[in-house]
Parts: structure tokens; C-alpha cells; sequence
């Protein structure tokens, strides 16, 4: 029952430690459920309640998950939002129905499964074997415990399983891939005609009263927005690092404590013979290859004469040295699996083809001497002590900004920091540090903006964080006239000048409607033939295509429609026939990749519908 889970061990489970998984929870509403009393019902399934304390134990979960995701992109602000919450929550509903559901349906998970699982799971293991202590503590970071995982586990693997079976239990007929072919390749025989918008320009007349009329209309959208400058101090890892006291003696020390960390990986030399192509034919061919090996003909020599792989090839198939971690992983477990020089493995598939593969040279991990790695040493050195200063200074940076709010000075001091100041930003950011919304956020709160606090501790990563205190606001101001009066003028003619062409366009379509020439009734080089054009022609704007496949088949007569371009063009467009696609032309290869869609499609469909 659990194969498909034990198949995603390596991938899902393994985000455990972030993601408990890889469940999508969180909380719903306003802040006070992420402060309230833990036994408030936030939502009932089933007349089961949903608990406050579930959903803050589960919003903690999948923030840490995206925060160990996204890296560095990490923003928390992106999870204070109401449909964030209320996505998530419709998930954590969807989860309870399923494990409803599959109770009633008897599935059911053993705790050998259970027990199986959590002892494969790569992040409760110490040197590849399960670690109790490990796993304890492990959850406790997470601030769960055995009892509490373990049914947890459960509740999601059976969700999970049930998900699975509805999934995989579609149905995808060869008719309903034919009918989408026939869609996805239909073609149709289509004709345009432009009405350009900057022909009538020159027809188009602005008063200067009209500007004048327009600008007093609109004045709110001609303001200069509010604007602010801020003083912060930063401190990170990287630029610790830089101030770092370093000596001889420290380095030295450092190198006989850690010398595992400058040990040199093994590195193997390989030659290969690569075939190509059909299945069958390749292993033909490289048994035929892999006999004239053993009746002692040269592998450089035949590297050369079979080899598609033509940039090894004109070296003998030779590869040079290499360590784990470079090569395909199916060619590199075999070459590290080699023992002895000169050994010709058995044929080998990867993403490229059938390999032969001899092993040519070994070079043993070595360590590196002091000299060797000096720059190394010195550089894992300077990030070590920097990281821990970096903690050590991080808590001060809290206190000390907090106790004496007013101003940035007292915690530069104390902790040898330089004061920086932003150029002015608005809301929408600036450059610099006000490119993020972390720090565009608490830069405008009550707090920094009109309080005229130091802003809390920012955390732009893990190691980079951030106190603000404002320097200057500039509040919003209306725009003079004579500075926005030629935008303005520019704005209202490309407008009249768009529902000219516009109104121009639509009688020309009421003519050809009729029975009307288009070559008559559109300018010069403005009307364009029909062609025969597929959904994703490049010949013709995606905006045309949009349009021309909108339309009904004809029957009898074309049919037409027209619609304004983002320059302000009006398109009149005409189809004149519509050509189904042929499925019979579509290969296996894709009649396959369009079944795996549909039924991934019809899958999700019918797990909602289910639900």
C-alpha cells in the first residue's frame, strides 16, 4: 500500500525537517489567530474542530519550509496576507476530508509502516543508520514530539494514499486524445487588416483648454508620491568576515584541529565509448565492440572509430580525472565502483545514449598540506569566526537599538558599525537595501515613519540583518501643471487618435460583412491574405492567433471580428475556413506526454470533485 511513498522517500519525506511532508498549512483571518488562546476552533470538519494551537504549529512548519526553499528570496510579508492564509486553510480542510474519507473507506497504515518509513527518512539517520536520539530531537526543533509526528505521519500518508488512488484511477480514452489533437493541431485560414492608430494623429487636435480641463479632473493621478530616506546600520556575516584578526599561530591551529576539512576527494580517470540512437541497435553494437576489447584491439582505437560522443572521441574516449558529484549518475557509480585499472565495464544507459567505460587512472583522497590550503584555511577561518561573532553581536544589535531608540548612534558605537543612508523611496521601492519589501514595509510603519523609532531587527537572510530610523520623509505633492501638461496633451491624443481607428475599423468590418473589397477599403501594405496559420505560428502577433481561434467555424460565410491593439491599432480580423488536425500525425512520444497531462488534469478534477 505505501510503495508510492516509500518511491518518494528521497524526495517528500526527506523535506521533513522543514516542511513535516511537505504539507501546505497555515493559518486563517486576522493576527490574533496567530497570538490566541490555543484551544479556539478556527474551522470544523466533519464536526471535528480545528484547533488554534493545530494551526500554529502548521503555519510554522510551512513558513520554515519556504524559508529553507527560497533562501536568501525569503520574505516573510509574503505570508501575512488573507488569501495566503485562506488558501492554505482550504488545504488543511482538503487534508482532514481525505483522511475522513479513507477512514471510511478502510484504508488503513500499520505502525510497521509507520515505523519503516520514519527509520528510512535520510534526516533521522546518523552514518546511514536510524538515530533515536536524532530523531527526538529533530522534532523538537520543530517543537513536536514521537507521539505527536508519528500521528501526524499517519493522517498525511492516508490523505496521501487516498489522494493517490483517486489520481491514478482516471481514465484517459484514445478518443479524448484524439479529440484534443485535433484541437491543439487544428489550423485555420486567416486574414487581417490594420487600422493604424497613428495614421489619425494627424487628424487629432488638443486644446490647450483640454489639457488644462483634464488635469484638474484627474489631479489625484498626478501626484508625486511620498518619498523617504533612511539611516541603517547592517550587519552580516560577509563583512565580519573581512574584519577578522588573523595570525599564523590561529591558522595553524586551525588546520591541525580541522584537517578532514582539506582532504582532496578521489578522482578517477575514465575513456568511454558512447552509442546513440535505438535501444537494440546500440547493445549490438557495443557487444560487437566489447568483443574485439577482449580479443585485445585497442579501446583508444575504437573510441575513435565508434564513439558518438565526437569531443572525447578524437582523444581515445579519454575524459580526464573527475571527482563524485561531476558526471551522470549512473556512468559515475560505475566508474567509482571499478577496482582495478584498465577494466572495461558492461554497457551503461544515461541520459545521452549506451556507454562502454574503462577505467584509467586513480588518484587516492590525499590531504593538503598547510601551504597548499593556506587561503582555504584562512577563508573557512575568518567565515567561522565571523559567524560566531555574527550571533554574538545579533543579540546585541536587538538590545541595543531597542534601549536607546531614538537614533542608530549609541548601537553603531558599541558595535563598530557605519552608519548608511538610502536615497529616497517611495512605496514601491527604491535601489539598494529598498529593493526589499522588508524593508519598504517597516520603513513607512508607525513606528519608523511618524513615531521615529529604530525600526526592529530586520532579517534580510540568516546572516544579513538590518535596523532602520528614519532620516527624511517627503510627503506626497500634486505635480504643477506646466510639468505633466505635455504627457497629459500626449496621453489624449493617442486616445482620440485610438478610438478613431477604432470607430474607422469597425465600419470597415460592417462593409466586408457586406460583400466589401478589403483590398479597397484598408490603406496600402494594411491588409493582409489569408494564410494558413497553427495556434502557435510566429508569423502573426499571439494577439491575432487569440483571436482568429475564437471564432466560430464557418459555415458558408467567414467570420469576423475585430478588436484594439496595445498601440492602439484596431484589427479587423477574418476567418475563411478551419482545418481540424490530423491525431494520426502525432507520434507516440506525444500522444503519451498529452495522456500523462490529461489524466494529471481529470485526476485533479475528480480529487475536488471527491472532496
Amino acid at each position: 500500500m505505501l510503495q508510492f511513498i516509500r518511491d518518494q522517500a528521497q524526495g517528500w519525506v526527506a523535506w521533513f525537517i522543514v516542511g513535516l511532508i511537505s504539507i501546505p498549512f497555515a493559518l486563517w483571518g486576522v493576527n490574533s489567530y496567530l497570538t490566541g488562546p490555543s484551544d479556539v476552533v478556527v474551522a470544523t470538519v466533519n464536526g471535528e474542530p480545528i484547533k488554534q494551537a493545530e494551526f500554529q504549529q502548521s503555519f510554522k512548519q510551512y513558513r520554515d519550509r519556504m524559508r529553507e526553499m527560497m533562501g536568501e528570496r525569503f520574505d516573510p510579508a509574503m505570508f501575512e496576507g488573507l488569501a495566503v492564509k485562506q488558501s492554505v486553510l482550504d488545504d488543511l480542510i482538503d487534508q482532514k476530508l481525505l483522511f475522513t474519507a479513507s477512514n471510511k473507506l478502510g484504508q488503513r497504515i500499520s505502525d510497521r509502516d509507520i515505523n519503516g518509513l520514519i527509520q528510512s527518512t535520510p534526516a533521522f539517520q546518523s552514518e546511514g543508520s536510524f538515530d533515536p536520539e536524532r530523531y527526538r530531537m529533530m522534532l523538537a526543533r520543530v517543537g513536536l514530539t514521537p507521539v505527536a509526528y508519528e500521528a501526524q505521519l499517519r493522517t498525511d500518508l492516508l490523505a496521501q494514499e487516498l489522494t493517490n488512488n483517486i489520481q491514478k484511477s482516471t481514465l484517459v480514452t484514445e478518443n479524448s486524445i484524439d479529440n484534443v489533437l485535433r484541437l491543439e493541431k487544428q489550423t485555420r485560414d486567416i486574414a487581417y487588416g490594420v487600422v493604424a492608430a497613428q495614421a489619425q494623429l494627424e487628424q487629432v487636435e488638443v486644446t490647450e483648454q483640454e489639457i488644462r480641463d483634464f488635469y484638474d479632473a484627474n489631479k489625484i493621478n498626478y501626484m508625486a508620491p511620498e518619498r523617504i530616506a533612511v539611516d541603517y546600520i547592517e550587519l552580516s556575516v560577509v563583512e565580519l568576515a573581512k574584519v577578522v584578526e588573523v595570525d599564523e599561530t590561529s591558522l595553524q591551529q586551525f588546520y591541525v584541529d580541522n584537517q578532514d576539512q582539506f582532504v582532496g576527494p578521489e578522482q578517477r580517470r575514465a575513456s568511454h565509448i558512447l552509442i546513440e540512437g535505438d535501444e537494440k541497435e546500440a547493445l549490438e553494437l557495443l557487444a560487437t565492440i566489447k568483443q574485439r576489447l577482449d580479443d585485445g584491439e585497442d579501446f583508444a582505437v575504437l573510441a575513435k572509430e565508434f564513439s558518438s560522443d565526437t569531443g572525447s572521441a578524437a582523444e581515445g574516449g579519454d575524459l580526464g580525472f573527475f571527482q563524485r558529484g561531476v558526471m551522470d549518475p549512473a556512468f559515475e557509480e560505475v566508474v567509482f565502483s571499478m577496482s582495478t585499472i584498465g577494466d572495461v565495464s558492461e554497457p551503461v544507459k544515461t541520459e545521452f545514449g549506451y556507454h562502454l567505460i574503462e577505467l584509467t587512472a586513480i588518484k587516492v583522497a590525499e590531504g593538503q598540506s598547510y601551504a597548499d590550503a593556506r587561503e582555504e584555511i584562512e577563508n573557512v577561518y575568518r567565515n567561522q569566526q565571523a559567524e560566531e561573532l555574527f550571533y554574538e553581536q545579533a543579540e546585541l544589535l536587538a538590545d541595543l537599538s531597542y534601549e536607546n531608540p531614538d537614533n542608530l548612534d549609541v548601537t553603531a558605537e558599541e558595535l563598530s558599525l557605519t552608519i548608511k543612508t538610502t536615497d529616497a523611496f517611495t512605496r514601491s521601492g527604491g535601489t539598494g537595501i529598498a529593493t526589499n519589501k522588508k524593508v519598504i514595509d517597516i520603513a513607512f510603519s508607525e513606528d519608523v515613519l511618524n513615531n521615529e523609532l529604530n525600526s526592529t531587527v530586520i532579517e534580510l537572510t540568516k546572516s544579513h540583518l538590518l535596523v532602520l530610523h528614519k532620516n527624511n520623509y517627503i510627503a506626497a505633492s500634486q505635480l504643477p501643471f506646466d510639468s505633466i501638461s505635455p504627457a497629459i496633451k500626449e496621453q489624449l491624443r493617442f486616445e482620440r487618435a485610438r478610438d478613431m481607428a477604432r470607430q474607422k475599423g469597425e465600419a470597415i468590418m460592417v462593409q466586408l460583412k457586406s460583400g466589401g473589397s478589403a483590398e479597397t477599403l484598408f490603406e496600402e501594405n494594411s491588409w493582409h491574405e489569408a494564410q494558413l496559420y497553427s495556434r502557435t505560428s510566429s508569423e502573426v502577433s499571439n494577439q491575432v492567433l487569440q483571436q482568429a481561434f475564437s471564432l466560430s467555424k464557418p459555415s458558408g460565410e467567414a467570420q469576423f471580428t475585430g478588436f484594439t491593439a496595445s498601440n492602439g491599432n484596431y484589427i479587423v480580423v477574418k476567418v475563411t475556413a478551419v482545418h481540424d488536425g490530423n491525431p494520426s500525425d502525432a507520434s507516440e512520444e506525444d500522444r503519451d506526454g498529452l495522456k500523462s497531462y490529461l489524466a494529471r488534469s481529470n485526476g485533479a478534477s475528480e480529487l475536488q470533485a471527491f472532496i
